[in-house]
């Protein structure tokens, strides 16, 4: 039984500490929930990461490929390699040397080109690529970019529409 309280004007006295095999008291047990919140918001971003990669290397990839084959031909006129790309309604009144007039009558030059992969239009087993003739030209106008017609035909993208694929092309007889 502990004794009588002491007397009101006694010195104040700390309690004595505890006994040294006493076990300690537990400390309190912090939750951290927003790591694991963190984590959840990390994996979502990095899953449509890797779903949005995946979309634009199946779907928009292989047009822009297309363009660019096609270009590159051109380019380095090959004009026969590139009017072989063409879809068959494309070739029925043409010729290569009818593709390098058009492409004359388009640019004085061809030497450069840039497709752009932010501007593909997919509608089904249609494509419509923008491409920039003269990516070297700071302030670029719009009279630099021309819009290339694609169709998917047995599984590979094909220039198809317009005139010989290009839809900015001033009409004109295409035989030659």
């Amino acid at each position: 039984m502990a004794g009588p309280p002491p007397p009101p004007s006694a010195p104040w006295t700390a309690p004595p500490p505890p006994p040294p095999w006493a076990p300690r008291p537990p400390k309190p047990h912090r939750r951290r929930v927003w790591i694991y919140l963190l984590v959840g918001a990390v994996v979502v971003i990095v899953g449509l990461a890797v779903a949005s990669g995946t979309i634009w290397i199946q779907k928009v990839k292989p047009p822009i490929d297309a363009a660019n084959d096609y270009l590159r031909d051109i380019s380095r006129g090959n004009y026969r390699a590139a009017f072989d790309q063409l879809c068959a309604q494309e070739k029925v009144d043409g010729s290569p040397r009818s593709l390098a007039q058009t492409v004359d009558a388009l640019v004085f030059s061809l030497s450069a080109y840039e497709v752009t992969p932010f501007d593909v239009r997919i509608d089904g087993s249609r494509a419509t690529v923008k491409a920039d003739l003269n990516p070297d030209n700071v302030g670029g106008t719009e009279s630099d970019n021309v819009h290339i017609r694609l169709q998917k035909l047995d599984g590979k993208w094909r220039p198809c529409g317009g005139q010989f694929g290009f839809l900015d092309a001033p009409v004109s007889s295409r035989s030659a």
